[in-house]
């Protein structure tokens, strides 16, 4: 098994972010990794992909790989793919996201290159498509949760980014989910995470929100 890092959003100024920054390059030297970018959304002119490169570049990284699921997929890419030392998930709509997954067949290869060990880092969007689904994401957008949202199904929990940003009656309604759903919701304000380790046990990087059938609680395991 490998280690998944799921970030509410990955911007600098956040101290959350940068703790879980360390972690992810923790043992690796900067120069010699290379990030495989998979975007939850077309994008031709490579605008999203050039503010990570950004992002990244800051840390000393310089091996960068696009990898599209949209209008440039080439299957002839996907061994390329398996051979990055991280593949990060960008943000956007999970569901869009995980179509474009589905139809490019790309969870057996995602799945067999977390099995053999590698590292997944999921932003906001990208970050619901490591849990258990993004029925969340459908509950906020209005609408009822009749069907299961699948996702990559990772891991046994649900996330939830931006926390901060939701209003009360949105947050009862996630409680209520959690409830009925019997699912644990691991909730993230802007600027925090969790990372998913090898052996499966869970780190909470900043002020991450549980919630459960049984309880909801704030803890903090990281400064």
């Amino acid at each position: 098994m490998g280690k998944l890092f799921f970030y509410s959003d990955q911007v600098k100024e956040s101290p959350g972010n940068v703790r879980m920054d360390e972690l992810l390059f923790a043992g690796m030297e900067p120069k010699n990794i290379k990030i495989g970018y998979i975007p939850s959304t077309e994008d031709k002119e490579k605008k999203y992909f050039h503010t990570k490169v950004q992002y990244y570049l800051e840390y000393g990284i310089q091996h960068f790989m696009f990898f599209d699921l949209y209008s440039e997929f080439d299957p002839l890419k996907i061994k390329e793919l398996l051979s990055c030392d991280i593949l990060h998930l960008s943000a956007g709509n999970p569901i869009d996201f995980r179509e474009a997954i589905k139809k490019r067949k790309m969870d057996k290869v995602l799945r067999n290159y977390f099995d053999k060990g590698g590292i997944i880092v999921g932003v906001s969007g990208g970050a619901v498509q490591l849990g258990k689904s993004a029925n969340l994401f459908q509950l906020f957008i209005g609408d009822s949760i009749e069907d299961e949202m699948d996702t990559l199904n990772f891991v046994d929990f649900e996330f939830l980014p931006h926390y901060n940003r939701w209003n009360d009656e949105f947050k009862r309604e996630v409680l209520s989910y959690s409830k009925t759903a019997g699912t644990t919701v691991y909730a993230g304000n802007d600027g925090d995470g969790l990372i998913v380790h090898e052996d499966g046990t869970v780190q909470l990087i900043g002020d991450i929100v549980v919630i459960n059938d049984r309880e909801k609680f704030q803890n903090n395991t990281e400064e």
